[in-house]
């Protein structure tokens, strides 16, 4: 009865989502690929976190528009439930067009035949397991074909060679749209535990959810606290974007590689170490809880402190397979993860045993406490969504047995992927507000507690080289904004279902516009004068690793189960503190994610934010935190506002824009 009260979608707020999802599509792309010159520190990720720059970056001109709107024509202006429906297709809009699928998918798909050579023998391995529908190129002719020369080399005012791409981006498309449904039916099944019972804070949709509201009473944007934070991040990105022109004007330095200062061993055994201001992640860590923005600097140190004794002991050193980080340390988050899942299986234990009885039973077995027993005021009912999950995995294993795998080890790599990778990053980002998901693993890291990689033979490891590039190592999905939607949706007065068709035309759309801005870029300009993580480094990541593994055969690890105990144990043991405990300082996610990348950018702009907010809540009167908390919303905002602005510059002038570290 409830969700009947509810306000519904309307025509043009798809309409409107739709075009703006093209838009959002195009500057995420210009931004990542054109402006950005490599990496995720040096450039200007719009789609890169669970809080999009391009979108949010958007947002603001649609609520300006929707301001001027209203006093111009008042019956036409959007409503708030509308806006967020926008917000959230322009989200997913931004995520698929940047490490969630179109970024990663293209150069992947090609990246091997272009760095293939006679020495690498890329060919003679892993060629022969490739069926002729998952690349653009030929496996049977060789290495670099003239579709990946005009790709990596530019084909000036050249077309895109569609008919080399079509099959390709189709197939894998039917891949990513099974994953992503599968990330629906998971928000569906997990919002009601995460939302009403356990009562997450959901951190990242705070500042839209304050844009949105503030228009409409005119509080936040009046608010001159706000705009004082606003213009820090503003003011510093448009003097180094500035100086990109003007070559006389002084750079401000943000960013510091701390491993410049280490000439001797132990020091230069550490991995690699930045201090980054981030004003959006100081911004954004002020909003969250001290022990949490304490957790993610302390453990990334202690990992750094770890490194350091076991170089002094003479251990050995050898990194975490395409990861910055010792295999050690990297196992230890692995098993972080486990139990964090472990752990989120267990407490939505009293919830998911009803659901599960009733869509098996067919009935309605397992009443629940809220009086909706069938789950018809979800984004799907309890039976639809948990049966969409089951045809879902197991479409991905029928997908991934086509492609040339082993069907139970395609399944066992999609259900590590899912249960420690994508549960786990989504409930970072709904408990703690994690912008950047990156883990220190992939499923074959999970597989390998067990056995070797090679013993997956070469057919496996030729699909998940591709899988690895694409989806598994970098899962920056939009199950996030999925469940961010899901919270916005509530907190408008939104029915819930009126978000699936939603999220669907976005990924359809953002899908299809993604693949068609891009190769047309790609091609024009050549993707060796592109972002050279997109397309020099990631491409050939896992190759080069599968082609090592099968040519210098290695004995079982047994290190890797050894840390991956310590790992586990660890984290349950702080949960257990924590929950028994109010003055334990550390959060079993900080230890999960601090060595990880999000925490080697970060862990200065968390400790920052974590150190004023002490200060603020020790000092300051009771409602200091009130006060100041729009300056630390403006930070993002400024930071978000900036970076969007400078890549449409630069798309105006041609020249380089700043390097702003969103990620």
């Amino acid at each position: 009865m409830r969700d009947r009260l509810r306000a519904s979608a309307s025509p043009r707020a798809f309409l409107l989502g739709a075009l703006l999802v093209v838009a959002v599509c195009w500057v995420v792309a210009y931004g990542e690929l054109v402006v950005s010159r490599g990496g995720s520190i040096y450039a200007i990720l719009l789609g890169a976190t669970a809080l999009p720059a391009g979108a949010l970056g958007v947002l603001l001109v649609l609520l300006v528009a929707r301001a001027v709107l209203g006093r111009i024509a008042p019956r036409g202006r959007l409503l708030d439930h509308e806006v967020v429906i926008v917000y959230s297709m322009m989200s997913v809009a931004a995520i698929l067009s940047s490490f969630g699928l179109a970024a990663q998918l293209l150069p992947n798909l090609i990246g091997c035949n272009y760095f293939a050579t006679p020495e690498n023998k890329w060919a003679s391995i892993f060629y022969s397991h490739l069926p002729n529908s998952l690349v653009p190129f030929d496996p049977h002719g060789g290495e670099n074909q003239p579709v990946s020369r005009l790709f990596y080399e530019g084909a000036g005012v050249s077309p895109v060679p569609w008919a080399a791409w079509v099959m390709p981006l189709v197939v894998w498309s039917i891949a990513a749209v099974l994953l992503f449904a599968l990330m629906v039916c998971l928000a569906s099944l997990l919002r009601r535990q995460w939302v009403d019972n356990e009562k997450l804070t959901f951190p990242l949709v705070q500042l839209p959810l304050e844009m949105l509201r503030g228009e409409t009473a005119g509080l936040f944007f009046r608010n001159r606290v706000m705009w004082l934070g606003f213009a820090v991040p503003a003011a510093v990105h448009t003097v180094n974007g500035l100086r990109q022109h003007y070559p006389f004007i002084p750079e401000i330095p943000i960013i510091w590689s701390l491993s410049q200062f280490f000439h001797a061993r132990p020091w230069t055994d550490m991995t690699v170490i930045f201090v980054a201001f981030a004003f959006s992640v100081i911004g954004l860590s002020f909003l969250l809880p001290r022990d949490v923005c304490f957790s993610i600097p302390f453990f990334l140190l202690f990992s750094r402190l770890q490194e350091i004794v076991a170089s002094l002991l003479g251990r050995r050193l050898d990194g975490m397979p395409v990861y910055p980080a010792k295999l050690f340390v990297g196992y230890q988050s692995v098993g972080a993860s486990a139990a964090l899942a472990v752990v989120l299986l267990y407490l939505a234990r009293p919830y998911l045993q009803p659901i599960f009885r009733a869509a098996v039973s067919g009935g309605r077995r397992g009443m629940d406490a809220s009086g909706d027993p069938e789950g018809r005021t979800e984004l799907l009912t309890y039976s639809q969504a948990f049966w969409g999950a089951v045809l879902a995995f197991a479409g991905l294993v029928a997908w991934s047995t086509f492609a040339g795998m082993t069907w139970y080890i395609a399944a066992a790599l999609i259900a590590a992927f899912v249960l420690f990778v994508m549960l786990v990053l989504s409930r970072c980002v709904s408990e703690v507000g994690l912008l950047m998901l990156q883990p220190l693993f992939r499923p074959i890291d999970v597989l390998a507690v067990f056995t070797t990689r090679r013993s997956l033979g070469p057919a496996n490891l030729t699909i998940l080289n591709f899988l690895d590039g694409i989806f598994f190592r970098d899962p920056r999905g939009p199950m996030p904004v999925f469940m961010d939607g899901l919270k916005m949706a509530d907190t408008v007065g939104l029915r819930r279902r009126s978000m699936l068709p939603a999220f669907a035309i976005a990924i359809g759309v953002a899908m299809v516009s993604a693949y068609v801005i891009q190769l047309r870029v790609i091609y024009h300009r050549g993707g060796l004068s592109l972002n050279s993580w997109f397309f020099m480094a990631n491409p050939i990541l896992y190759v080069r690793e599968s082609a090592a593994r099968l040519e210098s055969p290695a004995a079982f690890d047994v290190r890797a189960p050894i840390f991956f105990a310590v790992g586990f144990a660890a984290t349950l043991f702080m949960y257990l503190m924590r929950t028994h405990f109010l003055w334990w300082p550390f959060h079993p996610i900080g230890y999960t994610i601090g060595a990880a990348w999000p925490g080697i950018v970060y862990w200065w702009s968390y400790l920052i934010g974590w150190a004023l907010k002490s200060l603020v809540m020790r000092y300051g009167s009771r409602d200091a935190y009130r006060r100041v908390r729009p300056f630390f919303l403006g930070l993002i905002l400024g930071e978000y506002t900036t970076a969007l602005a400078w890549v449409v510059i630069s798309a105006v002038t041609g020249k380089p824009g700043p390097s702003i570290p969103l990620t």
